[in-house]
């Protein structure tokens, strides 16, 4: 009961989850039983040319520290590992379809993982 009235108060004056920001660019979101994971813009655009994501999918289970994110660019191969543990329900395979999409979007969510 009392969960509801704080997610009703917070979605009345939009009060979003806060942001998590990790030194090695990694970010993610914790909202209620779901967490987003993506990369941080500057990661990107040091890693170069982006040719490969790869990703778990949906339905898949990962455990906190488990590699989450592996992206490799022309610069550097890059490994992330979760934050948390839980079951995969969403995953944005248009970037893992065509990495170069990832050239110039801010901050984007790559995987959502339910906890």
């Amino acid at each position: 009961m009392w969960q509801s009235f704080v997610n009703w108060f917070k979605n009345l004056f939009g009060i979003k989850p806060q942001i998590h920001h990790e030194e090695n660019g990694l970010w993610w979101q914790k909202d209620h039983d779901t967490v987003k994971i993506g990369l941080d813009s500057k990661i990107i655009d040091e890693l170069g040319d982006i040719t490969f994501l790869d990703t778990p999918q949906v339905d898949d289970q990962v455990q906190k520290d488990d590699q989450i994110i592996d992206i490799e660019g022309g610069k550097a191969v890059e490994t992330f590992n979760s934050p948390f543990a839980g079951k995969i329900i969403n995953v944005r395979s248009e970037f893992q379809d065509d990495p170069s999409l990832l050239s110039g979007q801010k901050d984007p969510v790559l995987v959502t993982v339910e906890i």
